[in-house]
């Protein structure tokens, strides 16, 4: 492995498309709902989270879309840093409910992963690795292992580094590091994602960085990292 690139990706917008279900486990979450169908969400509520999902890292920041949607904001960048300052202390109560939620939606299993969908050129990108790859993301980790093992690629990811560790990805790139510290001597380790914030908050580690335009980037323009349309732009 010392020799050959190192790929680490995150996972929601970068390999997985998994916007239903977090846009149905954030309503029922915000309203206390145990909806199962997404057919069943309010069109304009879709709508609104679809728009501006791409604001979003960790879970607890869902509850700002749907503030904003009650209230029929305008939701840009500034408004929503706005709002995470104002509502800190319920994101946490609201991610913890997320959670619950979700675990909840997963009782029907099938449905679940239904709500997700792999991106081919990941699925071509991950089927054209060597080695294993690693994954770096928000997610849980419980989530990212059945969906691994569900679109059949959990054989080629090396480790995950997820929310159960930090939500923070400078906090997980540091774990990483410390776990696989011989990676950072001479080794081109790439990382992918599709959130510039998250990619910026990284750049002081040594890594070749990558932003995702095919996933959830929103109207996010990232000038400051080589932008890719796909995977395998990589190879």
């Amino acid at each position: 492995m010392s020799d050959d690139i190192i790929y680490v990706f995150d996972f929601d917008g970068v390999i997985c498309n998994s916007i239903d279900e977090c846009m149905l486990t954030s309503y029922n979450a915000f309203y206390n709902e145990e909806l199962i169908n997404i057919n069943d969400v309010p069109y304009q509520f879709k709508l609104y989270f679809y728009k501006y999902r791409y604001h979003v890292r960790p879970a607890g920041e869902y509850l700002l879309i749907c503030k904003a949607y009650i209230e029929n904001k305008d939701l840009s960048y500034p408004i929503f840093v706005e709002m995470r300052k104002c509502y800190e202390k319920e994101m946490k109560f609201f991610e913890d409910r997320f959670y619950n939620k979700r675990i909840f939606l997963k009782k029907n299993i099938n449905i679940w992963l239904s709500y997700h969908k792999i991106y081919e050129h990941a699925n071509q990108m991950i089927s054209s690795l060597s080695n294993k790859f690693f994954i770096l993301t928000t997610k849980d980790r419980n989530s990212v292992e059945m969906l691994a093992n569900h679109f059949g690629f959990s054989n080629k990811v090396e480790n995950i580094f997820s929310k159960e560790i930090s939500t923070n990805k400078s906090v997980l790139f540091t774990h990483f590091f410390e776990q696989y510290h011989s990676l950072s001597n001479g080794n081109q380790v790439i990382f992918v994602d599709d959130n510039e914030f998250h990619l910026a908050d990284v750049k002081h580690f040594h890594l070749e960085l990558f932003f995702a335009k095919w996933g959830y980037a929103g109207s996010q323009i990232s000038n400051n990292f080589k932008e890719i349309n796909s995977l395998m732009a990589l190879i």
